[in-house]
């Protein structure tokens, strides 16, 4: 059957380094109290010879509207803002011609007193002003929601209507102060404002007539021309192909009738060439009317009469035409007859082919300049539209500029308009300097707590220092470093712990085992009707000692480590004899009874084992403690007469394990031990157990242990771990001078000073257990 009490010993694990503590502090209470109480000492009378000094505040805010702020900013940054210009109010506050004008305004003493003293300089009320950003709640910190758009400002002095007085000043004084800049500022941002607009405006002007300038120069080569001179291009192609046709086609006909008159001239023959008309041409007729009447005219006037020269004129031009059709000798006047009217039209067609031939020729080469112009233009454009780019990216950019010129010159003048019909719109009182009636300095409570943690340092420190000093034995590994000689048996941990949970329903269960077949009687118990029976009942029976952790909680992890000590134990009897082993202690208070009694009952249980536990301490005998039965008899009624040694003995009902009590003390009971008797007693004990455990007194106190180191075949050293000094424990081992083996248990021992095997193994235990 498994048992749960190992969970209860794994509980132990998570307060030991507390509990550990706490037993320091427990050992040295009266250092950390005098510690305490001294820090609160000095901390008081501080309290009472410190000097007082006084605090006022006013708390001012800055208003919603920003006003000039958002002109000159854009409104960009506000909280940045409110930081840097919170720093020029500091700087603007604490400096030295603002506090100098106060000291004399106000008469200022550095002492704190009203007309004796020298008057306080500036860097004693520097140091006394301050200038904080303002927060909802002083103790949240300076988080976005925590802060205001505000300030406080305080004023330290020894004076309490001194401090309100110097405050309200230099509150009214700032106000006063920033309304004037205020309107300075206004008045020359108004200012700058125009001068930049009016410089904006010429520049702008001066871009504008570059751009103009630059599209008058390029006109034609613009980008936003190209689409209308690809188009013009492509038209001017296509004329040139018409009128190179036109001219083939002309040039072609030309030559033709070039044929047509050589050939009539020369055989007479007409030409398939189509003529038009056969028909004499009228111009030479009406030539011949004009010589006419210009011979009759000079038969009647003279050669400068108008009409005689307007007759001239008009011949002039029917030859020039006549010439211009049929050629020179077409007009001579000894010319007779006249042209044939077929050789007459086929000159004409060819004066009128070679006069279109002319006209095309002119209008091509014309066409081909007007594509090369094209071209050009085309290849300029690209470079055109990239000055143009510039230009007009320079005239935008600087008219954006114009247009936010204008328009914060806009809001400047509404700005204006409000400074001048509102004073202090910028930052606003809201609460007037206050007339302290607690000193701040010294803050009472801040000096008692800061005394009362200094105090419990300053104790926990010598407490420490202390512990260090009287060192002492705290896991194995120190029994094992300062105690080279002797071997460490078993490193019990601390199970007061346990129980806890002792209450618990099935937690006391014995395991049973076959009783001894021995001379001596054990008491017969029903060990299934014990467990049975309810815990109340039980201990109705016997009380039930909570040291014995064997007993009541055999899966824990302190009984493992018993049954640790009771195997080595076993090891070291390499005989198999009877073996008498001594356990014993530097000090009281050690734990030797606590480890006798489980060891002894760890061996008959656990290993079948005949065992007595016999109670050698006279003085202080607790082993009756663990008797389920009283006797009459103990160790004393032996060695004084011959009575059996079974009457002086109590048995378990469940192991062969037997305990004999000291008995009762008489004047020399230690005496007894030297008599001889006890050499009795052990030799006849010897011929019934396997192990008789003595419970020996401690070494230091008494002598006793000097005498029971002679019959004991081993001796067994129990030492309290956070108790016992090194000291005492060398010191006792000294005293000792024994010859044989000296093994070491160390009781009470912390879990986190035990190994980490060891506490993985209760938790290993404790998971069977669940």
């Amino acid at each position: 059957m498994q048992y749960s009490e190992s969970a209860a010993s794994v509980d132990q694990t998570g307060m030991a380094t507390v509990r550990e503590y706490a037993l320091i502090a427990s050992r040295n209470k009266w250092i950390i109290m005098g510690a305490v109480a001294l820090s609160l000492t000095l901390a008081w009378s501080y309290l009472l010879i410190a000097p007082k000094y006084y605090q006022s505040q006013a708390l001012i805010v800055a208003e919603g509207r920003k006003g000039i702020d958002d002109v000159i900013n854009n409104g960009e940054g506000s909280e940045k803002n409110f930081e840097k210009r919170l720093f020029l109010i500091q700087k603007q506050i604490i400096s030295q011609d603002f506090l100098d004008a106060i000291t004399k305004e106000l008469d200022v003493r550095s002492d704190g007193s009203d007309g004796q003293g020298e008057l306080a300089g500036w860097g004693e009320l520097a140091s006394m002003a301050k200038v904080e950003r303002a927060m909802i709640d002083p103790a949240g910190g300076k988080t976005s929601q925590n802060l205001v758009d505000g300030f406080v400002v305080s004023f330290l002095h020894r004076d309490p209507n001194t401090a309100m007085q110097v405050t309200a000043r230099m509150v009214d004084k700032f106000i006063q102060e920033n309304n004037r800049e205020r309107e300075k500022e206004v008045e020359g941002t108004g200012e700058f404002l125009d001068e930049e607009l009016r410089l904006l405006k010429r520049e702008l002007e001066k871009r504008e007539e570059s751009i103009s300038q630059f599209k008058k120069t390029h006109l034609g080569d613009l980008p936003q021309q190209a689409d209308t001179n690809l188009r013009a291009l492509d038209r001017a192609e296509g004329e040139i192909t018409t009128a190179t046709e036109s001219l083939q086609r002309h040039s072609d006909k030309l030559d033709a009738l070039h044929q047509a008159v050589q050939l009539y001239r020369t055989s007479g023959q007409q030409s398939f060439v189509t003529t038009r008309s056969m028909e004499p041409d009228p111009l030479f007729r009406h030539l011949k009317e004009l010589r006419e009447k210009l011979v009759k005219l000079r038969a009647e006037f003279w050669d400068g009469y108008p009409e005689i020269i307007l007759t001239k004129e008009e011949i002039r031009q029917t030859e020039e035409e006549l010439t211009n059709l049929y050629g020179r000798d077409a007009i001579r006047p000894d010319k007779t007859p006249p042209l044939d009217p077929y050789l007459q039209d086929l000159l004409k067609q060819q004066n009128e082919e070679r006069t279109e031939i002319t006209l095309l020729r002119q209008r091509l080469d014309q066409l081909r300049t007007t594509k090369r112009d094209l071209e050009k233009r085309l290849d300029r454009s690209p470079a055109v539209e990239q000055e143009l780019l510039v230009l007009e990216r320079d005239y935008n950019n600087m008219k954006t500029n114009y247009a936010m010129l204008l328009d914060k010159r806009l809001h400047t003048r509404v700005e204006e308009n409000i400074e001048k019909r509102q004073k202090g719109g910028k930052y606003r009182i809201l609460d007037r300097a206050n007339l302290p009636r607690v000193p701040a300095i010294p803050n009472s409570t801040r000096v008692l707590v800061l005394g009362f943690l200094f105090g419990c340092i300053l104790g926990a420190g010598l407490s420490v220092v202390r512990e260090r000093l009287t060192p002492q034995f705290r896991g194995p590994e120190d029994v094992e470093l300062l105690l080279a000689g002797p071997r460490l048996l078993a490193a019990i941990p601390d199970f007061s712990l346990l129980w806890r949970t002792a209450g618990d329903p099935g937690y006391f269960q014995n395991a049973a085992l076959p009783r001894p077949s021995l001379g001596i009687t054990m008491r017969s118990r029903s060990e299934v009707e014990l467990n049975k029976q309810p815990l109340p009942e039980r201990q109705n029976l016997h009380e039930i000692d909570r040291r014995f952790v064997a007993k009541m909680f055999p899966r824990s992890m302190a009984a493992e480590q018993y049954r640790v000590a009771a195997a080595r134990l076993q090891l070291l009897n390499t005989t198999g004899a009877p073996i008498v082993v001594a356990v014993t202690s530097a000090i009281k208070g050690e734990g030797k009874t606590t480890t006798v009694i489980n060891l002894g009952y760890t061996l008959s249980r656990d290993f079948g084992r005949r065992v007595l536990v016999l109670d050698c301490d006279f003085v202080y005998p607790e082993l009756t403690a663990f008797l389920e039965s009283p006797v009459r008899y103990g160790l004393i009624d032996c060695l004084r007469s011959d009575i059996p040694l079974q009457q002086a003995m109590s048995s378990f009902t469940d192991v062969p394990c037997w305990i004999m009590p000291a008995g009762e003390s008489v004047a020399n009971s230690n005496d007894l031990l030297r008599a001889g008797q006890l050499n009795r007693v052990l030799s006849q004990l010897r011929e019934e157990f396997d192990y008789i455990l003595l419970n020996a007194p401690p070494i230091l106190p008494v002598a006793t242990m000097n005498v029971l180191e002679s019959h004991s075949d081993l001796l067994l050293l129990v030492v309290r771990a956070n108790l016992t000094s090194k000291q005492a424990v060398k010191q006792a081992l000294g005293s000792l001078r024994a010859d044989r083996p000296i093994h070491v248990v160390l009781n009470g021992v912390a879990s986190s000073s035990l190994p980490s095997y060891m506490l993985d193994y209760a938790v290993s235990e404790s998971r069977i257990a669940v």
